[in-house]
C-alpha cells in the first residue's frame, strides 16, 4: 500500500506549481490510510462530516502531531463547538452564509489556534450546493471575517457544476467566476486570498486557472 500511494503522490506533487498544495480528502478512509499518507510526508487532510473528522483527530493526534485537518463539507451551525475543539483544526473550507460566519466567530474563544476560513461562493448556481451567490453578501462577510481575533480569512472555495454536458467548460467558467471575485474583495479590501478549487475530476482544470488548493479524495486511493 505504501508503495502505491507514494506513487500516487509524486503523479499528483509532480503537476503542482509552486503556488498550489493538494488537499487529500480522507473521508470515509480507515486511519491505516491517512497514516500512509502522513508517513510519507503530507500534512493536509481534509473531511466533510464533523463526526468523522473529531473521531479520526482523536485516534491521530499522537501519532500524527503535525497533521492539519481541514472541513471540506457542510458545516451545520449545531457542530461549530464540536469542530472547533477538534486538535489541529487547520482550516475549514465551507463557510457558506453569513449565519454560520457570525456563529462560528461567536465560539472563536474554543480554538486553540488561528483556524483559516475560506468562504464558499456558489459559482454554479445549482440548488444542490450551498454558497454566497451576490458579490455584496460576500463583501459584508468577508469584513466581518477579518475583524476576528482567532479566524483568519484565508480565501474563496468553489466546485465546479456537476449537472451538465459541458464538464470541462463549465468547470472553467465557474474557476475563472471565482477569480474575479477574488480579485474584487483583494481590491475592495486591500487584502491577498487563496482559492481552493478543483476536485479529482477537475482538478487539472482548477490548477490551470491558478487554484491554490486541489481536493482530491477516491484518486488518491485507488
Amino acid at each position: 500500500m505504501l508503495e502505491k500511494y507514494k506513487a500516487h503522490l509524486k503523479a499528483i506533487t509532480s503537476q503542482l506549481p509552486p503556488h498550489c498544495q493538494l488537499l487529500i480528502v480522507s473521508k470515509t478512509r480507515p486511519i491505516s490510510d491517512i497514516l500512509a499518507y502522513y508517513q510519507l510526508g503530507h500534512r493536509d487532510f481534509g473531511e466533510n462530516r464533523v463526526q468523522e473528522l473529531m473521531e479520526k483527530s482523536q485516534e491521530l493526534k499522537d501519532q500524527c502531531p503535525e497533521i492539519r485537518w481541514h472541513m471540506i463539507g457542510h458545516l451545520q451551525t449545531n457542530k461549530i463547538n464540536q469542530l472547533l475543539g477538534i486538535p489541529h483544526l487547520y482550516a475549514i473550507h465551507s463557510v457558506d452564509d453569513r449565519e454560520l460566519l457570525d456563529k462560528i466567530i461567536r465560539a472563536q474563544d474554543r480554538i486553540e489556534k488561528t483556524i483559516q476560513i475560506f468562504l464558499q461562493f456558489n459559482t454554479s448556481k445549482e440548488d444542490a450546493k450551498s454558497g454566497f451567490e451576490a458579490y455584496t453578501d460576500l463583501c459584508s462577510a468577508a469584513e466581518l471575517a477579518l475583524k476576528s481575533s482567532k479566524i483568519k480569512l484565508a480565501g474563496l472555495m468553489t466546485m465546479g457544476t456537476v449537472r451538465t454536458d459541458a464538464f470541462e467548460a463549465e468547470a472553467r467558467r465557474c474557476f475563472e467566476e471565482l477569480l474575479v471575485e477574488k480579485e474584487k474583495l483583494e481590491s475592495d479590501l486591500g487584502i491577498k486570498l487563496l482559492t481552493s478549487m478543483g476536485m479529482s475530476q477537475d482538478y487539472q482544470i482548477a490548477i490551470e486557472e491558478g487554484s491554490n488548493w486541489i481536493r482530491l479524495g477516491t484518486m488518491m486511493f485507488t
